[in-house]
């Protein structure tokens, strides 16, 4: 029995399974399938079932880094496959002959197998011509930014009988296979060889490759060859254990509704799928904004910063670590931070200070560490950048002012000859409510303010209503430079709708632009009104066409926690298609059909962890209040009459919710807590 039907008949636990979706309900593009293990990522294109394309390993990769593998000088065509984030598993024919791959990423490795069964139904024994084409450069670099690296370094090809040696200075790729007698053609870079299949029987092969330092590359495929079968079986169990992990950490979600679930899941998997380990990196576990298939492994605040409340429960350590990274790159110039050196890029992202104010605000009153307020990072306390960075463009000298963003087209990044720059009501107006959680803070911290926060932010809100706020329109204008009102409609509007900076005009206003005609589509929400002349349907994620995939989630826990239920289900209805149609989430989803952005190297973006945090925050109603109460309040949808919430472990308590019909529990500390829908059950 080959090594594909010995793992196929193995128990692995339902952990390991909860991601898979086969490749027919997949809207991926072939090139955009990929898999990642936290140290190495590659393409599995399903088109045919012996190949796969790329390698990136940080520092190390090959971006045209090509296996290719031919029987009878064929690909096997894939009729059939099933992605799961470290395998792929394909099945194709070829020549009356059934062929089954998995292609599996090793456990904690820069490795991976390709292992694969030929079956011969027939009652003849069938002689196979095989090639293995193996080609790429190779290189390592600590730039890594929003795009691919790119290199011209070739390898030199080293053949030793089954193994082959891709290396130059910057290191190797190292392969082996099990396949019999290989002869290395280096003219045409491919392995020779042919295999025999009895008649009515199986064989299986595998061809195993590793990437980096060439020592390193040598000893890690040296291991793996040794006894693949376990390997495949060790990486996963590694990845279910992973999987445990995450849901040891974060609650489980049950629902009468299973697609609710399995949004609620897939969006969680991203911490997973962008959270790398190797010892290569600057902090470990680092958590890129993507990194499958090789882009964007920097690390923006924007997209971090999106998973506030949540990523504080998962990984307290790692948060700590990724605020002083930040912390450390001019947030005023600066967006994001490269994985290896913490070396700043990119302009000022505007939404820098919300994004590092309210990941410090989340993370104490989840977790109740109000000492690390008063650690340092960077020469100053970490409660004096949260005032320094609350008070950004201010002028203390005066009462009020709205801030002038600049020309830089930076928080829209609109295209063609569209602005919206300057003075952004959406900006201005989020000031009122970060003041008010570095005023909760600096009391946290027993530190004196240089101003009064909440006082300040009072008059920032009736500046911005009395500069801003356009009562006919029931929207808020944006200034230009020299003062002239603008219109632009832009999603961003949406994510005030449960502060306080909103009165009741205000956000009746903003809610009566919630519709059909505006902002909304069958499969999602816009994030550019329809009829705004910067529409753009190929510029999904701030341009029109769809939206940024965490915009969605947060603006349905905002309608939530505004006591807006049926708006939030509203929105939720049309976008749980993701959980069943898209393997992972790209930075950007289209709302007025079924795709995603495919020209960005975002595919697996680490802000879609923000869908999960909207039911726990949002339908489920939790809350840690300034006082550390955490209180409860579900606002389940219609199409969901029975659902909870399991071992939801926050502030250092563990919370069991559960909604039947019109009533709910909460159970804590042995004690079970009932309330209808509509109260709130409150617990120390």
């Amino acid at each position: 029995m080959g090594i594909f039907q010995i793992m196929s008949q193995k128990s692995y636990s339902s952990n390991y399974n909860l991601f898979a979706i086969p490749g027919e309900d997949s809207l991926l593009e072939d090139r955009h399938v990929g898999i990642i293990n936290g140290f190495l990522t590659t393409n599995a294109n399903p088109k045919d079932v012996l190949s796969l394309y790329g390698l990136h390993a940080p520092p190390f990769f090959s971006p045209d880094f090509a296996l290719e593998m031919r029987l009878f000088g064929r690909k096997v065509p894939t009729t059939n496959y099933t992605w799961r984030p470290v395998e792929v598993e394909r099945h194709g024919q070829v020549e009356g002959l059934k062929v089954d791959s998995s292609l599996v990423l090793v456990h904690e490795s820069c490795a991976m197998i390709l292992s694969f069964t030929v079956t011969n139904p027939t009652g003849k024994a069938v002689h196979i011509p095989a090639q293995v084409y193996v080609n790429g450069k190779f290189d390592s670099t600590t730039q890594w930014q929003f795009g691919w690296p790119a290199t011209d370094r070739r390898c030199r090809d080293t053949a030793q009988g089954r193994r082959l040696i891709l290396s130059n200075a910057a290191g190797a790729i190292v392969v082996e296979t099990n396949l019999p007698r290989p002869e290395w053609r280096a003219f045409s870079h491919q392995w020779e060889t042919q295999v025999t299949i009895p008649a009515r029987s199986s064989k299986t092969f595998w061809i195993a490759l590793s990437a980096g330092k060439k020592t390193a590359a040598l000893k890690e495929i040296q291991t793996v060859s040794k006894n693949p079968t376990r390997t495949i079986e060790q990486a996963r169990r590694g990845f279910s254990d992973r999987v445990a992990d995450l849901f040891n950490k974060l609650p489980r979600l049950e629902a009468d509704c299973p697609q609710l679930v399995r949004w609620y899941d897939r969006s969680l998997m991203h911490l997973l799928m962008n959270q790398w380990r190797s010892k290569e990196f600057m902090l470990r576990p680092y958590y890129s904004t993507g990194g499958l298939l090789g882009g964007c492994v920097c690390s923006y605040l924007w997209d971090f910063g999106e998973n506030w409340e949540i990523i504080n429960l998962y990984d307290p350590k790692a948060l700590r670590e990724h605020v002083k990274a930040f912390l450390g790159i001019d947030l005023t110039n600066h967006y994001a931070f490269l994985p290896f050196t913490g070396e700043a890029f990119g302009p000022w992202y505007y939404i820098n200070q919300e994004k590092i104010i309210f990941l410090i605000y989340y993370y104490v009153l989840h977790t109740g560490d109000t000492g690390f307020l008063k650690q340092k990072a960077h020469g100053k306390t970490i409660i004096d950048h949260v005032i320094e960075q609350a008070l950004v463009g201010d002028d203390l000298k005066k009462d009020a002012v709205l801030v002038d963003y600049g020309a830089g087209n930076h928080h829209l990044e609109l295209r063609k000859e569209y602005r919206y720059d300057h003075y952004l009501p959406d900006m201005n107006a989020r000031r009122y409510a970060y003041y008010h959680a570095a005023d909760a803070l600096c009391k946290l911290a027993g530190k004196q303010p240089p101003v009064d926060f909440p006082k300040r932010a009072e008059a920032i809100r009736k500046l911005v209503t009395k500069k801003m706020w356009n009562p006919k329109l029931r929207w808020f204008h944006w200034l230009d430079a020299k003062g002239k009102k603008q219109l632009r409609y832009t999603v961003q509007m949406f994510k005030l709708l449960d502060s306080e900076v909103l009165g009741r005009e205000q956000r009746q206003g903003l809610l009566s632009h919630l519709n059909e005609k505006e902002f909304l589509s069958a499969y999602g929400l816009h994030s550019m009104a329809k009829h705004d002349p910067a529409y753009d349907q190929v510029d999904i994620d701030n341009g029109g066409g769809g939206c940024c995939t965490c915009f969605p989630p947060q603006i349905i826990e905002k309608l939530y926690k505004a006591g807006l239920p049926k708006k939030a289900e509203d929105i939720l209805r049309r976008i749980l298609w993701w959980a069943d149609r898209l393997p992972y989430w790209s930075d950007s989803i289209v709302a007025n059909y079924m795709d995603y952005r495919k020209d960005t190297p975002l595919q697996s973006a680490l802000g879609s962890v923000a869908a999960a945090q909207a039911i726990i925050f949002g339908l489920f109603g939790v809350r840690v209040n300034d006082e550390r109460e955490i209180s409860v309040k579900p606002q389940p949808p219609s199409f969901c009459k029975n659902l909870a919430l399991r071992s939801l472990r926050i502030r250092g308590e563990v919370l069991d919710i559960v909604v039947k019909g019109s009533r709910f529990t909460v159970r804590h500390k042995g004690k079970t807590f009932r309330a209808k829908l509509g109260e709130t059950v409150t617990v120390r």
